[in-house]
């Protein structure tokens, strides 16, 4: 049921950047949509990583994911063929699939008084422009095709790594070659053990993966490899699967006796890693947030908290008054340069996997670009400033 047909924002996207801006609009006193295309609980492609800067964001929120059963990761592994080095994190990081985090972040959207609409579809937004009043219209379909419109006064875009039609991300010199792939285990209790607190990124040629616990019991395996890669294995799971694990015995250790939770794995496509909302943005855009501002490569572990704090000062900005234009040059300025220095390091990491053998020499390297790669300070601070 839709309560009104008119609100103060159009907000597209359920995620955590989606349900985090309605969040703290709704509790500012405003009246935001928030359109989510999934009906029920479902998993993401994410590497399901909450770092320390995240954290405070959540815990705003009333979300605290040690009670939601988060894992404790405290150090990181780089295996190639065997294990190259491990080092401890600055701070503690958590672990938690998606599937319970967007849920319990929809669920405190509710409570908020946020309007959520699920199992709709974004089918156009577009801006109307009068002489004295200028609003947002969004056309939704559900999955009976039934059409609704839907007008605000200014509109969020949250999608994720997915476009909306229309309002395509501009992903010139972004490494957008490469291809996501999630699944699920039950390790065995001998290596859930060993995988215990730790983050693992195991390379293999054309790519590299992330293992790590979530809820008790179950690990997530999230990759990337080159879409030329997973041509030449047919662009099958089962050739992929072996692929790493023949040229990583440690994987194999891993996965021994694991049962997949899947039936087949979740996939994305041409992910823009190195990706930072453009200048050129004007006045008429929606305001973007998450992936759809700033796009970090998954083996930093930020791109949750990046989510997060794109909303939480989208939000702050929109009620003190500035447009989509100001935030975006913010964003712009926040993350431009660590984008780039990242996009480069995953580069090489896929290119080059042999240089990750610097690490075996120098273990601190790890804790080094953990730090060099997390939000500063004063993003960390605004969590603290925004209602």
């Amino acid at each position: 049921m839709i309560p009104a047909l008119w609100h103060d924002a159009l907000i597209i996207g359920g995620g955590p950047a989606g349900a985090t801006v309605a969040i703290a609009l709704a509790r500012a006193g405003r009246y935001p949509v928030l359109i989510e295309k999934s009906r029920d609980v479902q998993d993401k492609v994410c590497g399901e990583f909450l770092s320390p800067e995240s954290l405070p964001y959540l815990r705003s929120m009333g979300i605290h994911p040690e009670r939601l059963g988060a894992q404790t990761i405290h150090s990181v592994r780089v295996v190639s063929r065997d294990l190259i080095a491990e080092a401890p994190l600055p701070n503690p990081g958590l672990s938690l699939s998606r599937r319970i985090l967007d849920e319990n972040l929809l669920r405190c959207a509710r409570e908020a008084g946020v309007s959520l609409l699920r199992g709709y579809t974004v089918e156009h937004l577009s801006r109307e422009t009068r002489e004295t009043f200028n609003s947002w219209h969004a056309q939704i379909t559900d999955a009976a095709q039934t059409s609704i419109s839907i007008r605000g006064g200014d509109a969020f875009l949250a999608t994720g790594k997915h476009d909306l039609r229309g309002w395509p991300r501009l992903t010139q010199d972004s490494q957008n070659t490469l291809i996501a792939l999630k699944m699920g285990f039950a390790l065995s209790p001998e290596q859930q053990a060993e995988l215990a607190r730790y983050v693992e990124l195991i390379l293999f040629p054309g790519g590299y993966a992330g293992l790590q616990p979530v809820e008790p019991g179950c690990a997530n395996l999230c990759l990337l490899i080159t879409r030329e890669k997973l041509r030449s294995l047919g662009g099958r799971w089962d050739r992929l699967l072996d692929h790493m694990q023949h040229h990583s015995p440690y994987l194999a250790r891993r996965l021994g006796g694991a049962k997949p939770m899947f039936n087949r794995p979740l996939a994305l496509s041409s992910i823009p890693y190195g990706y930072c909302t453009s200048l050129s943005v004007d006045e008429i855009s929606p305001w973007r947030l998450g992936d759809q501002a700033a796009v970090i490569p998954s083996f930093c572990g930020d791109g949750i908290a990046i989510a997060l704090y794109t909303a939480k000062r989208a939000a702050e900005l929109y009620l003190g008054g500035a447009t989509a234009a100001t935030f975006h040059r913010e964003v712009r300025r926040e993350f431009k340069k660590r984008l780039y220095y990242t996009k480069m390091l995953s580069r090489l990491i896929i290119t080059m996997p042999s240089l990750a053998n610097a690490v075996r020499l120098w273990p601190s390297l790890l804790t080094e670009i953990f730090t060099a790669t997390r939000l500063s300070t004063s993003a960390i601070q605004a969590a603290s400033d925004v209602p």
